[in-house]
């Protein structure tokens, strides 16, 4: 039951609190439970901690190599297939997928044949989000996130992704990385726009875990979410491609600052639906 402050007069007697001094009291209250309330925001990840996703995109056949490189370092990645290509020469299998969602990867949908979005037709930019992530749904691989092939979105797009059924859709781009000087340096948690998220471009074989090193570095200045977009695993068969060995040794690095509690590994799902870190 609520009751009327009572504020003293100068001759003893009291009198009801005026709406002023109600209002500051409210302020008061507010601020109070603000501070207290605060812990219980920040057990979805240690305070000060930045978050990493790893990424891999394209369903490419050498990403399986990162397997055992994930679970000596106790991390899971997040793999955006295309499902038109699978169990293709050149492309993970579906018995590969599997092992890898065995191991608590996450599988994601990437449209069925990687194709640029913008531009095409309704129906077939609905025909390769939605029954991509159909495809992969009927595999049995529980499928809540997409990325958009090369970052490429237009309305019609995040549109689709969203009454598709996917929680949340990564762009390329948008964060200060590598050249954006008033963008922020990682996305936030939750992310501004889930079916649009703020990501650096994909990495590149040039730029070496130093680079990519130096990117954690600076978003952990401000907290948030960075995700780190990879394709080929091998030795410099591409632009976009890093070695087992820088892998791994990123992976090292990655290790030493989670267990530092300066960093925190996660799924993109995990971000999206808020799961607290183990």
């Amino acid at each position: 039951m609520c009751s009327v402050e009572i504020v003293p007069t100068e001759r003893g007697c009291a009198r009801p609190a005026t709406l002023r001094q109600q209002a500051v009291l409210a302020f008061v209250v507010a601020c109070l439970a603000a501070v207290l309330l605060s812990p219980v925001h920040l057990t979805r990840r240690p305070p000060g901690a930045l978050v990493v996703s790893i990424e891999f995109d394209d369903t490419l056949a050498d990403q399986l190599s990162v397997r055992s490189i994930l679970a000596e370092h106790r991390m899971h990645a997040t793999f955006f297939v295309n499902s038109g290509v699978l169990d293709r020469p050149g492309y993970l299998t579906v018995a590969q997928l599997r092992a890898l969602a065995s191991d608590g990867h996450e599988i994601g949908g990437h449209t069925i044949n990687h194709v640029r979005l913008p531009g095409l037709k309704v129906s077939e930019q609905r025909r390769q989000i939605c029954d991509d992530r159909r495809a992969l749904l009927a595999l049995g691989f529980a499928v809540s996130d997409f990325a958009y092939p090369w970052g490429a979105h237009d309305s019609v797009s995040v549109e689709l992704v969203r009454s598709c059924g996917y929680d949340s859709g990564r762009r390329a781009g948008g964060l200060a990385f590598p050249s954006c000087i008033v963008c922020p340096r990682a996305e936030s948690i939750p992310p501004r726009d889930p079916t649009a998220t703020r990501a650096t471009g994909s990495l590149t074989r040039s730029q070496g875990v130093p680079t990519i090193q130096a990117l954690i570095r600076s978003a952990q200045q401000d907290g948030g979410w960075i995700q780190l977009i990879f394709h080929h695993v091998c030795d410099a068969c591409g632009k976009y491609s890093i070695s087992r060995q820088d892998f791994s040794t990123l992976l090292d690095w990655l290790a030493e600052e989670r267990d530092a509690g300066r960093v925190v590994v996660l799924t993109v799902r995990q971000v999206i639906h808020g799961e607290v870190p183990r």
